[in-house]
């Protein structure tokens, strides 16, 4: 099985988990980490709004969680018709661990939808040139 295929897999297998019992919107994401391993999280609501965990929030704390720090590609999931792609903060999140290298792979149930590079989502990210001196 290819690495695009495993994403989505384990993403889908994600969404199935996730906790949502205020917006009833399930959401699934698989991080490639950089050492090709495959890391997956679903979103976790929590009855205070802002509490809660993004899939893709989810997904990047189990891959630091395993000692790796570098994205290699993430795939989103949710079951609509157009897919989904990662909020603002969690768009940050990836830039914190991705290089000119990395694709985000918008899906839904049916399969991938759409295949972008990162920069293409978050052309002019805040990075750590600003802060790092």
């Amino acid at each position: 099985m290819n690495k695009t295929k495993e994403l989505f897999t384990a993403a889908s297998m994600a969404r199935q988990q996730a906790y949502a019992p205020y917006s009833g919107f399930a959401v699934g994401a698989a991080v490639l980490g950089s050492n090709q391993k495959i890391y997956a999280g679903a979103n976790v609501e929590n009855i205070s709004y802002p509490c809660g965990t993004c899939a893709e929030q989810a997904a990047i704390a189990a891959m630091v969680a395993d000692g790796c720090t570098g994205i290699s590609a993430v795939l989103v999931i949710a079951d609509t018709k157009e897919p989904i792609t990662p909020c603002g903060a969690c768009l940050q999140r990836i830039k914190e661990f991705s290089g000119t290298q990395t694709t985000i792979h918008l899906a839904n149930l049916e399969g991938i939808v759409r295949s972008l590079p990162f920069e293409e989502f978050l052309p002019l990210a805040f990075n750590n040139k600003e802060v790092k001196k």
